[in-house]
């Protein structure tokens, strides 16, 4: 057997390399009602233990249809 195609059977075979960060960062957003963007997820990741990156949150929050609702400002509300 090639070495690359060993390797590339074991990469498919191998579970979801950030499933527990995937679950935290679904249970943050949610229990922040969707208020949290990827920055105040990722501070609170590293609060509570996790050394994960930025990006890799943004890319998680991305793949799990995660995004952070805005709230209209009352600027626009009073130009009405």
């Amino acid at each position: 057997m090639a070495r690359s195609v060993f390797y590339y059977h074991r990469k498919r075979l191998n579970d979801d390399k950030y499933k527990h960060e995937k679950g935290e960062i679904a249970s943050i957003y949610h229990l922040h009602k969707g208020r949290y963007g990827y920055r105040r997820v990722t501070a609170e990741m590293k609060n509570r233990g996790y050394s994960i990156n930025h990006k890799t949150v943004q890319e998680l929050m991305g793949t799990l249809g995660l995004k952070m609702q805005y709230q209209e400002s009352k600027l626009s509300l009073i130009q009405r």
